[in-house]
C-alpha cells in the first residue's frame, strides 16, 4: 500500500481483539507496507479522522477516550474501516534493545517486538492495572519460545499492584543490554524514564520517543501537530531524545484541535 498511502483503503475488519473495556485492536484484511512506529489515519465518514498507531502490518490499536473512538468501538467484524497511510518515521531496528511502553503505548512497541526478529529485545510493560498490559499473553508466549543466552526479559509494572511490580515504569529495574531504548506512552512517563536511564549511564542519543500530537493532514502541511519547529506527522512521530529534551514544547505544551498552543 506504500504507493497508495494518501488514498483511502476500504478495509474489512477481520478480527477485533478486546484487551479491556477501553482498549481494542482491529485486524484488517489488507497489509500495510509499514514499519514499527508508523501510524495510519482512520476515517469515520461524517464523524472525524484520527491518527492511530499501527500495532501490526494489518492492525491498529485504539483506546476509547472520546466521541470518535466511541463510534469506532461500535464497529463489528465484517464491517469496514477507511484507512490511509502509513505515515511518519519508524523505530530504527537494532538488536539487544529495550522497549518501554505504558498503556496504549505498548501497541507500536509490540509491532517492533514481533517484527525485529532479533534476540535479546527486552520489554518493559507498565499500566494502571493488569488490563492495561495489552498483548501480554502474546509477548510471554513469544518469549517462551526463545532459546539461548539472549532470551528477552519481560518486566511488568502496574500502579495498583494487580500484576508485576507495584509502581510506575520508573520504579522497575530497566535492562541495560546496550543498543537503543524505545519509549512510547504518556509524555510525562517517557520524560521521567528517559531522565532515569540517562542518570544510570545510557547515552541520550540511544533513546527514542514516540510523540503524540493532534493531527489533521498527516503529511506535514497543516501545521496542527507543530512541536517546537518539528511536525510530528512528517518529522516524527519517533524522535531521538537528545534532540527534543530541551525543546520548550516537550512535556510542557500541546496544541488543540484549532491549533491553539496550551501550556501544561
Amino acid at each position: 500500500m506504500a504507493e497508495r498511502r494518501n488514498q483511502y483503503v476500504h478495509a474489512t475488519i477481520e478480527k477485533i481483539i478486546e484487551h479491556s473495556e477501553t482498549m481494542r485492536s482491529f485486524v484488517m484484511d489488507g497489509l500495510f507496507d509499514s514499519k514499527p512506529g508508523q501510524f495510519a489515519m482512520v476515517w469515520l465518514p461524517g464523524i472525524d479522522e484520527k491518527p492511530i498507531s499501527l500495532s501490526g502490518k494489518n492492525m491498529v490499536t485504539v483506546k476509547k477516550v472520546g466521541p470518535f473512538t466511541e463510534r469506532l468501538f461500535e464497529k463489528a467484524k465484517g464491517q469496514y474501516l477507511d484507512v490511509r497511510g502509513p505515515y511518519g518515521n519508524s523505530f530504527p531496528l537494532m538488536g539487544f534493545s529495550t522497549l518501554i511502553g505504558g498503556g496504549c503505548g505498548i501497541a507500536p512497541l509490540f509491532y517492533f517486538f514481533t517484527q525485529s526478529g532479533m534476540p535479546g529485545v527486552s520489554f518493559v510493560l507498565a499500566g494502571k492495572s493488569k488490563s492495561d498490559l495489552i498483548f501480554l499473553d502474546d509477548i510471554l508466549n513469544m518469549t517462551e519460545k526463545q532459546k539461548g543466552y539472549a532470551k528477552s526479559q519481560i518486566i511488568l509494572a502496574t500502579e495498583d499492584g494487580s500484576y508485576g511490580k507495584k509502581g510506575l515504569a520508573t520504579d522497575v529495574d530497566i535492562p541495560k543490554p546496550g543498543g537503543n531504548y524505545y519509549l512510547c506512552g504518556p509524555e510525562i512517563m517517557m520524560q521521567k524514564v528517559a531522565e532515569k536511564i540517562v542518570r544510570e549511564g545510557v547515552s541520550q542519543d540511544k533513546i527514542y520517543l514516540s510523540m503524540e500530537r493532534y493531527m489533521k493532514c498527516a503529511v506535514g502541511i497543516c501545521g496542527n501537530c507543530s512541536f517546537s519547529g518539528y511536525r510530528v506527522c512528517a518529522d516524527g512521530p519517533v524522535f531521538r531524545y537528545d534532540l527534543i529534551k530541551d525543546l520548550p514544547h516537550f512535556s510542557r505544551a500541546h496544541r488543540t484541535r484549532t491549533g491553539e498552543l496550551i501550556q501544561k
